[in-house]
């Protein structure tokens, strides 16, 4: 958590964060969005890797993983 988004919690104030930095605060009801008509545009996440000859096991269940978990997490949709 950073400081901008504990002093807001503590209501001290607004700050500008990231969606999915305080998208559970939100659905909580701890925080609220204001001047939502001047939010910027979603900006989809990328996962790019060389795929070649020396791409490991572990590098593969990595990348399904991190996938897997950024499609599921709805802050991020």
């Amino acid at each position: 958590m950073t400081t901008a988004l504990a002093a807001v919690l503590g209501g001290f104030g607004n700050t500008r964060v990231i969606s999915y930095m305080v998208a559970h605060d939100l659905a909580a009801g701890r925080l609220k969005t204001i001047l939502a008509t001047c939010e910027t545009a979603p900006v989809p996440i990328h996962v790019i890797h060389h795929e070649g000859r020396r791409a490991t096991r572990k590098l593969r269940a990595f990348l399904d993983l991190a996938i897997e978990t950024l499609r599921s997490d709805g802050a991020l949709n």
